[in-house]
């Protein structure tokens, strides 16, 4: 071969590799320009309630005019939108110093959350301001943020003094299997032993004291808001007509669910996301009286925070309290916090340094007291053994007179195992239908609303497989009773 021929070979392969650099080239610009936006494009999905797709476009812009005061302003809405408060800030102040009307309002929500209820306070007075010099009037939604932001207030002069001996982080839609009571606190249940055809809320959670004999739960009434509900067994084991726990429970509106109930049957803690709550769910407590349940109490900070409270259970044998929050933001998992109850209510001094740290439970461990050992009542909790942690049990199934079956062999009726089967097989369409569920609607929360309508085709159908779940735990009684 002659270094001529070498030569256009050479030239050959460079050719050969411009041309397929150039192809890729022009596949990824074409993949580019099909993906990228516009930013007339972006403003029309962020005005649509789309914060995320574009957040790019809005970037882009804004570093070619970094104190543009719009960009600003919509990229800090995004960045909040998206769970990311503290870089949304810079962006938001940006847009209040140049008076971009609704940035005080979202600096407000990001210091109400923080426990900064006085700059809170001043951002609103701020926003409503600003609105009245436009000549616009807050909506709905602000004016009962600001209520929350009063409520909050209050309660930040009241924070309790409690100790905190362990946190536990656990699956949300798992959260009651982590807590652990001794029998004489009664039980924390899902719907299976609810009456037939008894309605019940989303999530499904039923208390039941040791004897078994009644039960509270939460169920939607006329106006589908969830309200306590109540109903004790008769003596045939069959169970009394559901009713209504108390109307006076429920006069804050909103819904109540998560009840419990201490063991003097007088001392109800529940939760409920009403008026007189300052995130969504919040703690309350209330007593019976002569003529019923008395008007409710928020059980105030640290219990309740900007975000979920709920499913606060006190265990007077280990003398530990239980309650659930997502004020950690942990994605699909909540928090856990087990503390120590006290007869006699002591609240921090009001200038108690790293009050809103106390409060917001940064660090559970600084609420222990000096030297003081905390094993021991952890080590008793965990020697309480639940039958449905056990996994030994081929199931858990509770029967009338406060029995427990956990076996095939706990059967002495063939029809009934038969029932028991086809209970148990619905038993897993129900927790699949619900794993389904819970997928869309964090595809939902995540900005696809092309499944909403889909999510109420799957909850309208959980009703369903809840009732005939329901109706097949009932065969399996009535069968074994034969």
């Amino acid at each position: 071969m002659t270094g001529t021929d070498c030569h256009l070979i050479q030239d050959y392969m460079n050719t050969k590799v411009l041309r397929n650099i150039v192809a890729i080239a022009i596949l990824l610009s074409l993949s580019f320009s099909a993906d990228a936006i516009t930013l007339e494009e972006a403003k029309k999905l962020y005005r649509d309630g789309d914060f995320e797709t574009p957040l790019p476009e809005f970037k882009a812009a804004l570093a070619k005019r970094p104190k543009d005061a719009s960009l600003n302003q919509w990229v800090g809405v995004c960045l909040y939108q998206q769970g990311q408060p503290d870089e949304a800030i810079k962006y938001l102040k940006v847009a209040d110093s140049k008076n971009v009307i609704e940035a005080p309002r979202y600096l407000a929500m990001i210091a109400f959350n923080d426990y900064r209820f006085n700059d809170a306070e001043s951002y609103l007075d701020r926003y409503r301001a600003a609105l009245t010099k436009a000549k616009r009037t807050m909506s709905d939604e602000m004016e009962a943020f600001a209520d929350k932001l009063s409520r909050a207030k209050a309660m930040f002069d009241r924070v309790e003094n409690i100790v905190i001996i362990d946190s536990i982080a656990v699956d949300r839609d798992q959260f009651l299997s982590a807590y652990r009571l001794s029998p004489e606190s009664g039980s924390i249940n899902n719907y299976d032993m609810l009456p037939e055809d008894a309605e019940v809320a989303e999530p499904p959670v039923v208390y039941m004291p040791e004897s078994r004999q009644t039960m509270i739960w939460s169920a939607p009434d006329d106006n589908e808001n969830y309200v306590l509900m109540s109903a004790a067994q008769l003596y045939d084991g069959s169970w009394e007509k559901p009713h209504v726990l108390s109307p006076a429970l429920n006069t804050g509106g909103g819904d109540s669910n998560f009840p419990f109930l201490m063991q003097d049957g007088i001392t109800l803690y529940y939760a409920n996301d009403g008026e007189e709550s300052i995130g969504g769910y919040d703690i309350f407590i209330s007593r019976k009286g002569d003529n019923g349940f008395l008007q409710p109490q928020n059980l105030g900070m640290p219990y309740n925070s900007p975000y979920d409270d709920y499913m606060l259970a006190i265990d007077e044998t280990t003398g530990t309290g239980w309650w659930a929050t997502d004020r950690n933001q942990l994605g699909d998992s909540i928090t856990i916090y087990v503390f120590i109850p006290s007869e006699l209510r002591k609240n921090y001094p009001v200038d108690a340094d790293g009050l809103a740290s106390k409060a917001k439970i940064t660090d559970y461990k600084s609420t222990w007291e000096e030297d003081k050992d905390y094993s021991s009542i952890l080590a008793a909790i965990e020697e309480i053994k639940s039958p449905k942690m056990n996994k030994g049990n081929d199931f858990y199934f509770a029967m009338p007179g406060n029995v427990i079956y956990t076996s095939w062999d706990d059967f002495k009726s063939p029809r009934a195992r038969d029932a028991m089967d086809l209970y148990l097989n619905a038993k897993e369409d129900v927790k699949a239908t619900e794993e389904e569920l819970s997928f869309l609607r964090t595809q939902y929360h995540d900005g696809d609303k092309s499944v909403s309508s889909d999510i109420l085709s799957l909850e309208r159908k959980m009703e369903e497989m809840r009732r005939n779940l329901r109706k097949l735990a009932n065969d399996v009684v009535l069968a074994e009773r034969r």
